[in-house]
């Protein structure tokens, strides 16, 4: 059962790469409303001065909600991941020394 975890965990941490992939380098424009998009289809801007030197950011981005709405989906995942693979594979590895 803990193996699962280990798997479970490794899931999740695959999964927040691959959605931050879509959400941040995947993009789409609409000519009609001349509008850019990103990965999910949320509607892009210009970012703000402070984001530019702050996080370097050079490109368009969703708004302040939508950044830190990304970040703590991201970096929990990550956190939740890593938990479950850490949590799974200590025990594992306690039940092989056991046998």
């Amino acid at each position: 059962m803990r193996k699962f975890l280990v798997y479970v965990g490794g899931a999740i941490i695959f999964s927040v790469f691959v959605a931050g992939f879509i959400a941040y380098f995947i993009t789409s424009f609409n000519a009609e409303t001349h509008t850019w998009f990103d990965g999910f289809g949320r509607p892009l801007s210009e970012s703000p001065l402070l984001m530019r030197f702050m996080f370097g950011q050079d490109r368009l981005w969703t708004g302040w909600g939508w950044f830190l709405a990304d970040m703590v989906i991201f970096w929990g995942g990550v956190a939740v991941g890593f938990g479950l693979v850490s949590y799974g594979s200590k025990d594992a590895k306690v039940q092989d020394d056991a046998s």
